[in-house]
């Protein structure tokens, strides 16, 4: 969700000068395309599950969010999969693109911190030993807000970036061996840096207060949290993942943009990947599709088993199938003798 917002204008991907450094691009960018789409499918499955599965503990709207959120972040980084990387796509397309890539970092950051914030309100209420009830105004109130507000701030720079490139279709392009479209304006790019820095610094404070009130409340909230302490532990390690990463894309982001180059990408790209791996391996879900496939294979194999026993039913019986042609021939002589007598 950090990756592409600390490079601001099209000088973001370096200008291959060789044709052996674009053949090296063309292989990073479909790798980059393929850590995309296999991020957006891994996360489609994981949500659906989720949603669906009875062996799956239910999900807090703000995980689900959170989920989402990222699915459509992988969407507006896949927009141009299947094209060459020196295709220049049409100004709908680049300015479609150009906005989602400046919108998508502020919104799953946004997600993040919303999904933090739920963790916090849990924890507190079970340290405090006064649960709020699920059905209380105020617990509805907060689950709306904390839904509502990424798309709410991803709204407003997704608005930002499309006016700016409506303005002035000049500064929408995709630069020779670029990943993705993007402007040559720098305020969509500093802007969305700015807000996804703050929000995790925001995240790392709440981050520490939510291990400071786990350690001083352990046998209190362990007993209460057990079904949810494992979500709580994987968005710790997964708020330190996306930590780190801000900090290497601001390094990138205040380095000279001639040392640039899609290394970057790559690298931060792993952010989507890091969210498969740290929510996708949770037991519950790995248990569900384990089930699933095992119930998959045991009406595979029974299927097949039926098919073997019918094909081998006539011979058991010593039987042998007529024919259509025979069956009528038996019918004709039945008749006849029938008459004959």
């Amino acid at each position: 969700m950090y990756r592409y917002t600390f490079r601001s204008d099209e000088s973001s991907s370096a200008v291959p000068e060789a044709d052996s450094t674009l053949t090296e691009y063309k292989h990073l960018f479909t790798l980059f395309i393929v850590l995309q789409l296999f991020s957006l499918v891994s996360m489609i499955i994981i949500l659906l599950t989720a949603s669906v599965s009875s062996l799956v503990k239910k999900r807090h709207l703000s995980w689900s969010n959170f989920t989402a959120t990222w699915i459509f972040s992988c969407i507006s980084y896949s927009l141009l999969v299947g094209a060459p990387i020196t295709w220049q796509p049409k100004y709908a397309l680049c300015l479609t693109q150009a906005a989602l890539v400046y919108t998508v970092p502020t919104l799953t950051a946004c997600s993040t911190l919303a999904l933090v914030i739920q963790i916090l309100i849990t924890v507190c209420s079970f340290a405090t030993t006064s649960p709020k009830n699920a059905g209380s105004a105020s617990h509805r109130l907060s689950t709306f807000v904390l839904f509502v507000f990424p798309y709410l701030c991803g709204g407003g720079m997704f608005v930002l970036s499309l006016t700016i490139g409506l303005k002035d279709r000049s500064v929408v392009a995709r630069a020779p061996g670029g990943f993705y479209c993007n402007m040559t304006n720098t305020l969509p790019g500093r802007l969305s840096a700015v807000i996804v820095t703050v929000i995790m610094i925001i995240c790392i404070y709440l981050d520490v207060y939510i291990c400071v009130i786990l350690r001083r409340h352990w046998h209190i909230v362990s007993g209460n949290l057990q079904a949810s302490l494992a979500t709580v532990m994987r968005v710790l390690v997964f708020s330190a993942v996306s930590v780190v990463a801000v900090m290497l894309g601001l390094v990138f982001f205040f380095m000279p943009l001639s040392k640039h180059g899609p290394g970057l990408e790559l690298v931060l790209s792993l952010l989507s990947f890091g969210v498969v791996l740290v929510f996708g391996t949770q037991k519950d879900l790995v248990q569900s599709w384990n089930t699933g496939f095992q119930a998959c294979f045991h009406s595979i194999q029974t299927g097949c088993q039926m098919l073997i026993s019918l094909q081998r039913q006539p011979r058991r019986h010593g039987m042998r199938p007529y024919s259509i042609s025979s069956q009528e021939s038996m019918i004709t002589q039945t008749s006849v003798n029938i008459t004959l007598a």
